[in-house]
């Protein structure tokens, strides 16, 4: 927990040193919020910046509180002006439990009725978990030597096509000194659009399964099964990894510059809430919170006028007409300049890939877009 408390306040200054002085807030901003179950950090962040992931500039911690950047049902957000700049400080009960006090950056100490919060658990997180909460646990990204060294399914008891959860199964190629293993299926690799680098490959979880008896092959029960198991599926033993929900939004470093490689559930348009797979990750800097603008390229378009400027086209309205409808490639090609398509989060990172969240999206999304920070400046080509 130190090393996650130590991540947020370097996240926090490293996103000061980038941001402008100026904070484009929104209309009427609550001065004081009650954090409810349920709550983002990006939908409170929301109530109260235009760019939600300023968060870093607004938020005051408090460094006598423990874990000073988590915040949890049941506090008491109060909004406050230091030097002409806004901030959010996290209030404390009185003694009596009646009243909120808020100590302001002078010294003094603002009092306001607290409000009764039934449910208080853990902290909030960043995003909705519904939308993220099965890719923290379960997606997985894999390079070329760990597919090829996996365990595998053999067969099923009772001569079974496929399998499901409390089915037998034969595995193939396994450390037979655990008991528990996840299995998953062999996706499509990422390939890098300009490299041509194979970036890893697509693990997609299809279930998991406890080891009842050693052997060549060795005797699996599945125990959770979101998919049908085939064979041929990979076996690896369980990740117990915990990845936290909880982390700071910050700007994507300005110099990295990618691409949305892939969307998660096969559709063409990306739009809101889908989560993509992006060509950066830990080995370029990329870490969970940051964000990233996404621009659409600009399509190629004929230039119908300079020619005829120059002398240069003689044909007939007809003929011009004729061509236009058809795509006749005599006109010079112009390409228009990219343009703002929306913006995503990265919530999991892998060494060469990452899964980011589409937080908005402006007009629709493809795969191919450009990702970049929101400090970079100028238009991507």
């Amino acid at each position: 927990m130190k090393k996650l408390v130590v991540g947020f306040a370097a996240l926090a200054m490293t996103a000061a040193s980038h941001l402008a002085e100026a904070l484009d807030m929104v209309p009427n901003p609550p001065d004081v919020y009650v954090v409810v179950k349920g709550d983002t950090l990006w939908d409170i962040s929301s109530r109260y910046l235009q760019d939600p992931w300023l968060w870093p500039e607004i938020w005051q911690a408090n460094p006598q509180v423990e874990n000073p950047h988590l915040i949890y049902p049941g506090d008491v957000l109060t909004l406050v002006y230091l030097d002409g700049r806004p901030r959010i400080i996290r209030g404390t009960p009185t003694a009596d439990g009646t009243m909120i006090q808020t100590r302001l950056p002078d010294g003094t100490v603002k009092l306001t009725p607290r409000v009764r919060v039934i449910s208080e658990g853990d902290a909030i997180p960043t995003l909705p978990l519904d939308l993220i909460g099965a890719y923290l646990n379960e997606a997985k990204v894999v390079d070329e030597e760990t597919l090829n060294r996996a365990g595998y399914v053999l067969a099923f008891d009772g001569d079974r096509a496929v399998g499901g959860e409390g089915d037998k199964v034969y595995v193939r190629g396994v450390n037979e000194n655990l008991k528990a293993y996840s299995i998953f299926r062999p996706g499509p690799a990422y390939i890098d659009p300009v490299t041509e680098e194979v970036l890893g490959f697509e693990a997609v979880h299809v279930g998991e399964g406890a080891l009842l008896r050693e052997g060549d092959p060795a005797t699996f029960k599945l125990m959770r099964t979101p998919q049908e198991v085939r064979k041929a599926d990979r076996v690896l033993p369980v990740d117990n990894t915990h990845l936290s929900p909880t982390f700071f939004p910050a700007p994507a470093p300005e110099s990295v510059e990618g691409q949305i490689l892939s969307v998660y559930g096969g559709v063409f348009n990306i739009g809101q809430w889908d989560v993509v797979v992006l060509n950066r990750g830990e080995r370029e800097g990329v870490r969970s919170g940051h964000v990233f603008d996404i621009w659409v390229g600009g399509r190629m378009v004929a230039d119908e006028v300079v020619r005829e400027r120059e002398g240069q086209d003689t044909r007939s309205i007809w003929r011009k007409t004729a061509d236009f409808f058809t795509g006749d490639s005599t006109h010079e090609m112009v390409q228009l300049p990219s343009e703002e398509a929306g913006q995503l989060m990265v919530f999991r990172t892998f060494e060469k890939v990452s899964l980011a969240l589409v937080m908005k999206s402006a007009r629709p999304i493809h795969i191919g877009d450009v990702v970049r920070s929101p400090n970079a400046v100028g238009v991507p080509k």
